[in-house]
């Protein structure tokens, strides 16, 4: 504390030396322009506010001895309806500040409320202001810090924190003070809010909501403001509020206003506000926020001023009070202040109303509610595997193939069994050839028949079935490797969704860097300290990291399609990541374990082994190619043994006359032969025979077959033996992988938190003038290179520990606590016997 506490004394003696040299000079004009760029020129000011952002000093104890007795007192513009957060800010801060020099006090008596009024505020102010005990004045409210401001007789010094816009509201102003005696204020250029409210959406046609105590205050107040954005072709309306929202949405509810911009509204209620922004939805009217993130997460639209904006103007206020009581002028004060801002919008409210912010905003914005975050969809590592598998439709077609396979199966084997067929024939021939035919042939005959057909043996429909029992085993084999391979696929996807998403995240922190820079280089600038050439560089910085923005969205944006196709969900469907302890998710206890036999060469290299082993015992892709060799060694034995081996079956026949008419229907007999002559038979025709039928020769077909399967099983054998080769070698090969990338982990980690240390000291170095602006931007290259290297190697490393146990034919996310237990048992045994074999100690 000590520390910070001296080095903002050596940067407020910088100031007064800059001061000194620019004495002489004639003071700068005060911009018109609504779109003028405050810039503070005390750089003092800015680098004492980052010293105080940095480290909060603890509170001093009030009872130290000698220490001279300060009392301050605040005026607050009527009982804290909102915002009495600020007020206990600005009060802690202050006595935080002053604890180590002063015995500083902030008594609840000397602090007293207006009541919404100028008179009512007024008189508190003329109560503090001639109380001998009072040393300094806090005008703690946008009213009294007005009011206080347009006074020209203060007779003792008053800190106003909370100026609204000090073009609007007329305040003094010479150079970079107020030139008043006893007054400093703290200003912020106000004009940028609607320059950014305009690229967030296009309007023409704002409604300025401001309290309307504030507004009774400031004359003029409507005419100001149309002056001031006159440059932006807007045509405003100011639309005063009290403490009651339906007022000022009746006011809105006409249709003549296409946006609106919040000003702070202290009478407002909490409640009353939630109905003022569900009103502004329901109009579908854009909103924009003075106070930015504080009351854009509340719903309001967009804002500007980040969560830290209330502790800045605190410590700030806190500041200022420091210097007058060690006897600066309050009127020689510098009042700008440019805090480092950020585009805040809440998504949410955007969909609402239909409204769809440009890249150019989106690059540097807080998304608050984003679509991602808020989708009910959410997907971790486990489930998306999980997912992919139960939906992805390769995995359905694959399954469905294995059905239909089944089915191949079925048909095989049906010809081993009993073949039974029914017929029914009628037929009519010539009547001549029927008349000739003694009765044989009738013209119309109406004939039943049935056949029985059952194989004894045959090798041929044996060897099918067989071989389609082998085939059916190759397709579950090859469905087993597709579903490997989804998982793998999905796993890999799901991580390459979040290293995208990090990425981008590291080129939108490398942006507010950037954007950080840009702001220092235009207080170095102000003070002299730099040219403008610095100011332009960074300005150039920032569009080539927006470019970096937009495509770092771009690829993540393409990962998350790629993952949805996997889950076969709609390609652009949102969804959320479950990110937290995923390192501890993905090396749960089997792949933690499994680190420890890496740690030396000589483990490693008998892990690789075991892992072989077991690689090759769990392949599907192998059980798939060893499934078609057992088929073709059956079809093999079946062309050798179709050299000499009759077939045998079964026939039985049986055949029935049910109708017959016309001529040589009614044969009875030729003339002069007895009746019994040609014998006589009944209806019912049947016939039973036992078959061997033997292919005496049949070209050279018998031993082409041979020929082609004695090939076919030498290929396939071969394949296997290739097949073998790549297992082991991807497996090894990832094994490699793995060990080296979970080294990369932790060194990558270092890496980047070097360079982002090294970076901080270039920075400070750079805001005192020490370094030049390429050695900064070297340093922020350098800490964002080795950001994202550590993003690529921490995933790359979770993509490396699914592609080893793709490779190894399993992964740990499906096995159960018996198979882990089982495994470890497995490669302890073959440890020690590695061992034993090795002589190792």
């Amino acid at each position: 504390y000590l520390h910070k506490t001296r080095y903002i004394d050596l940067m407020v003696r910088s100031y007064r030396l800059g001061e000194d040299r620019r004495e002489d000079a004639e003071p700068p004009e005060r911009s018109e322009h609504p779109l003028r760029l405050n810039i503070p020129r005390s750089f003092a000011t800015a680098t004492c506010l980052m010293a105080l952002a940095t480290a909060v000093p603890p509170q001093l104890s009030a009872q130290q001895e000698n220490l001279p007795d300060v009392t301050i007192g605040m005026v607050l513009d009527g009982p804290m309806v909102r915002y009495g957060d600020l007020v206990d800010l600005v009060r802690d801060e202050t006595l935080t500040l002053l604890g180590r020099d002063y015995d500083a006090r902030i008594p609840d008596g000397k602090i007293l409320e207006g009541d919404w009024t100028v008179p009512g505020i007024n008189s508190a102010l003329d109560q503090l202001l001639a109380d001998p005990e009072v040393s300094v004045v806090i005008a703690a409210g946008a009213i009294s810090g007005h009011i206080a401001a347009m006074r020209r007789d203060l007779p003792k010094p008053v800190v106003a924190p909370y100026v609204i816009d000090d073009y609007l509201q007329s305040l003094p102003r010479a150079g970079e003070a107020t030139g008043v005696a006893n007054l400093v204020y703290v200003a912020r250029p106000e004009a940028e809010d609607l320059s950014v409210f305009l690229e967030v959406t296009a309007f023409e046609r704002p409604a300025v909501l401001i309290s309307e105590s504030l507004a009774e205050a400031i004359s003029g107040l409507p005419e100001r403001v149309r002056e001031a954005t006159a440059g932006l072709g807007l045509d405003p309306d100011i639309v005063t509020v009290g403490a009651n929202a339906e007022e000022a949405l009746t006011k809105l509810a006409g249709g003549n206003h296409d946006a609106v911009y919040v000003l702070p509204l202290p009478r407002l209620s909490e409640d009353q506000f939630d109905e003022l922004v569900v009103g502004l939805i329901d109009l579908r009217l854009p909103s924009f926020s003075w106070f930015g993130a504080r009351e854009v997460r509340r719903g309001i639209l967009a804002g500007q001023k980040s969560d830290a904006f209330g502790l800045q103007i605190a410590r700030l206020t806190a500041l200022n009070v420091q210097r007058i009581l060690r006897g600066d002028p309050a009127n020689l004060l510098p009042v700008d202040f440019v805090p480092q801002e950020v585009v805040v919008i809440n998504m949410a409210t955007a969909r609402q109303i239909g409204v769809y912010p440009p890249w150019k905003i989106l690059t540097e914005a807080e998304l608050i509610a984003d679509e991602e975050r808020f989708t009910d969809r959410s997907i971790s590592l486990q489930s998306a595997i999980q997912e992919a598998l139960a939906a992805n439709r390769d995995v359905a077609a694959g399954e469905r193939f294995v059905a239909a396979g089944e089915e191949n199966v079925q048909v095989a084997t049906s010809a081993l069994l009993p073949q039974i067929n029914l017929g029914l024939t009628g037929r009519i021939i010539d009547q001549d050839r029927a008349a000739a035919s003694l009765g044989v042939l009738n013209e119309q005959q109406l004939t039943a028949s049935a056949g029985l057909r059952q194989i004894i043996y045959e090798d041929r429909a044996w060897a099918t079935k067989s071989i389609e029992r082998s085939l059916q085993e190759s397709r579950v084999q090859n469905l087993e490797t597709l579903r490997l391979d989804i998982a793998f696929e999905a796993a890999a996807s799901y991580l390459e969704v979040l290293r995208r998403k990090t990425v981008e995240r590291v080129q939108r922190q490398n942006l507010t860097l950037t954007r950080a820079n840009l702001d220092l280089a235009r207080v170095r600038n102000a003070t002299g300290a730099a040219s403008p050439g610095e100011v332009y560089r960074w300005e150039n910085q920032i569009a080539v990291n927006r470019q970096a923005v937009i495509e770092a969205v771009a690829v993540r944006n393409i990962a998350d399609i790629e993952l949805n196709r996997l889950l076969n969900r709609p390609l652009e469907e949102p969804f959320a990541t479950l990110e937290e302890d995923l390192e501890d998710a993905a090396l749960r206890d089997g792949p933690r374990l499994l680190m420890t036999y890496m740690t030396d060469p000589w483990r490693f290299r008998v892990f690789r082994d075991f892992m072989s082993q077991e690689a090759m015992l769990a392949s599907p892709e192998l059980r798939s190619l060893g499934a078609q060799i057992q088929a073709q060694e059956r079809e093999l034995t079946r062309t050798n043994r179709a050299l000499w081996l009759p077939e045998f079956d079964l026939v039985a026949n049986l055949r029935g006359f049910l109708a017959d008419g016309g001529a040589g229907s009614d044969f009875t007999g030729l003339p002069g032969f007895p009746e019994d002559a040609f014998g006589s038979t009944d209806d019912v025709n049947w016939s039973v025979a036992l078959r061997a039928r033997y292919p005496l020769f049949t070209g050279t077909r018998r031993l082409a077959e041979k020929a082609r399967a004695t090939e076919t099983l030498a290929s396939l054998d071969l394949q296997r033996e290739g097949l073998s080769q790549r297992i082991d070698e991807r497996l090894r090969t990832s094994l490699h992988l793995l060990g080296a990338s979970r080294a990369n982990v932790d060194l990558s980690r270092e890496a980047a938190d070097a360079a982002g240390r090294n970076y901080e000291l270039v920075r400070d170095s750079y805001s005192r003038g020490v370094e030049t602006i390429i050695v900064l931007l070297d340093a922020q290259n350098t800490a964002l290179l080795a950001n994202l290297d550590a993003a690529t190697v921490f995933y790359g490393f979770l993509i490396d520990l699914m592609r080893s146990q793709r490779a190894a034919g399993t992964f740990d996310y499906f096995a159960s606590d018996q198979d882990r237990e089982a495994f470890m048992q497995r490669l302890e045994a073959y440890f020690q016997s590695a061992e034993l074999d090795s002589g190792a100690p």
